[in-house]
């Protein structure tokens, strides 16, 4: 049966590409989806709580709703009354949310004095066609399998088709350097859908389990075939100078190309194209799947390339794009048809993770249905109008400084992931040399059961003096916040933070971390 089930998934792909692909998305088109969209955002949101919630018994969120003894038409008229954003406060409040662990099916979740248990794929959303399979990028632990509807990739593609326009490469010629999983699919057929396929298709890692490639190779051979896509080349990471020197044939050739890609695998290129003794000038990189920092913006630039950033996650699609007139290295516009975004902060000032995103979906054929759900990230947010595309658009709302939310914890104590990123993508590097990427604390547990911390330093970075690395990664992070400093000690007794001459370890989609847990 699950062969059976598989051939006719398939099939079903099949006969959803074709009409997708016959039925291309104009510029012009792109900016009144949107406009539509902004026009309709409560409506929206209210549509799938009337479908996917109050009319679906299984869903996870009635059951919150009915524990804060709140029905469909009680929300109804909070939105007419505060208007979205507000009304998900108050929901909030009233305990309609779901966190990062319950939302992955880590923990149970508790409100008042009922428990309630979820798994991931009890968010699944019931109104798609699931015409393939994706899968999460397991940043913040296993990958969580997504399933894809094309309406969601026709709903997502507007998006990009204003950031290609914001950025003057609709005409750019666009190459890919990413992993190979079934769900960089969803990328690419988003791009085709405004009329920007992938010139060249770079893979940087083959999947670790069988059924993985199987998958992969089955979604990604079917689109090439049907869609006359180009075939995929597999380029490991340590060969970035094949993809620099590709970068560069097209730009010596008076093209303008685009790159999407992670901000570690941009930074090899431009190291490669660096060797070759080139500048990357004219070249423009999407940057995604990692949190795009000062430190790794500023070293892809260097090369003389542009770095535009992009964020989101696999669950839910594009959330945000940055524009020419970005205020940081991350900041992008959210965007708002798609989703309602509010803040811990906003909600209980005194929440120790008080600027964890909150996110409630409103595109139709998102994979997951979201209802203040969070997904792990934390950021900056502020509202300020801008006069680029975006902004003509409506999207007044901005994200910037986006990190994990994940925390190392040991001796009791505990430091924010978030405080880890200027130390070790930028400090470091500036004080001992090498690059973003070469520096990475990790956090383990001995066989003693005590916490370890080894300060992982890349052997590329050169010779060093191991105790001085170590000395002065300490004391910067006790810099941070009072309450390290007491930590540090406590460290320190312990046996402290450990250097070891090793390169930093890489997830399974190719990213690499400024902290990483074994355990």
């Amino acid at each position: 049966m699950p062969l059976v089930s598989k051939i006719l998934g398939f099939a079903r792909l099949a006969r959803g590409l074709r009409p997708f692909l016959q039925t291309p998305l104009t510029l012009e088109a792109a900016k009144g989806v949107i406009r539509r969209g902004m026009a309709r955002r409560e409506a929206a949101f209210l549509r799938t709580l009337e479908r996917a919630v109050f009319s679906y018994p299984p869903s996870p969120y009635l059951k919150l709703f009915q524990s804060a003894g709140c029905e469909l038409e009680d929300v109804r008229k909070l939105v007419a009354q505060v208007g979205l954003e507000e009304a998900l406060r108050k929901l909030f409040k009233a305990g309609i949310y779901v966190t990062f662990e319950e939302f992955k099916g880590i923990r149970p979740a508790r409100r008042g004095s009922e428990i309630f248990t979820f798994r991931n794929a009890d968010f699944d959303n019931p109104m798609i066609t699931q015409y393939y399979e994706s899968s999460s990028g397991g940043t913040h632990g296993p990958p969580v399998r997504t399933f894809v509807d094309f309406e969601h990739i026709a709903q997502s593609a507007p998006h990009w088709a204003v950031l290609f326009a914001e950025h003057d490469a609709v005409g750019a010629p666009f190459v890919l350097w990413t992993p190979s999983h079934s769900g960089i699919a969803n990328r690419y057929l988003m791009c085709a859908k405004f009329d920007k396929r992938f010139e060249r298709w770079f893979t940087l890692l083959r999947l670790g389990t069988v059924r993985s490639r199987l998958r992969a190779a089955c979604v990604h051979t079917l689109i090439r075939y049907i869609g006359r896509f180009p075939k995929s080349t597999y380029v490991p990471l340590g060969a970035a100078k094949t993809v620099a020197e590709h970068l560069l044939r097209l730009r010596d050739g008076g093209e303008r190309p685009v790159i999407n890609t992670s901000p570690s695998a941009a930074i090899r290129i431009c190291q490669a194209a660096k060797e070759l003794t080139a500048t990357l000038e004219g070249v423009t990189f999407i940057l995604g799947a990692e949190p795009v920092t000062e430190a790794r913006k500023k070293a892809v630039m260097a090369s003389g390339a542009e770095a535009v950033t992009v964020y989101g996650f696999s669950e839910g699609g594009g959330v945000g794009g940055q524009c020419r007139s970005a205020s940081s290295a991350d900041d992008v516009h959210i965007f708002m048809d798609a989703f309602a975004v509010i803040q811990r902060d906003s909600v209980f000032a005194d929440e120790d993770r008080s600027d964890t995103l909150l996110f409630s979906a409103l595109r139709p054929a998102c994979p997951k249905i979201m209802v203040n759900t969070e997904i792990g990230d934390s950021a900056i947010f502020d509202s300020r109008p801008c006069g680029c595309l975006f902004g003509e658009l409506g999207y007044m709302q901005h994200l910037s400084r986006i990190r994990s939310v994940d925390k190392l914890t040991g001796e009791g104590m505990t430091v924010r992931g978030a405080d880890l990123y200027p130390i070790v993508e930028d400090f470091l590097p500036r004080q001992f040399g090498g690059l973003p990427g070469h520096y990475q604390l990790v956090e383990a547990q001995g066989s003693d059961g005590l916490t370890q911390y080894r300060l992982l330093v890349s052997p590329e970075v050169g010779p060093l003096d191991t105790e001085s690395v170590r000395r002065t990664f300490t004391q910067e992070l006790r810099t941070k916040n009072k309450s390290y400093r007491h930590m540090v000690d406590l460290w320190s007794a312990a046996g402290g933070v450990t250097v070891v001459r090793r390169s930093p370890y890489v997830t399974g989609r190719g990213k690499v971390l400024p902290f990483r847990l074994l355990n």
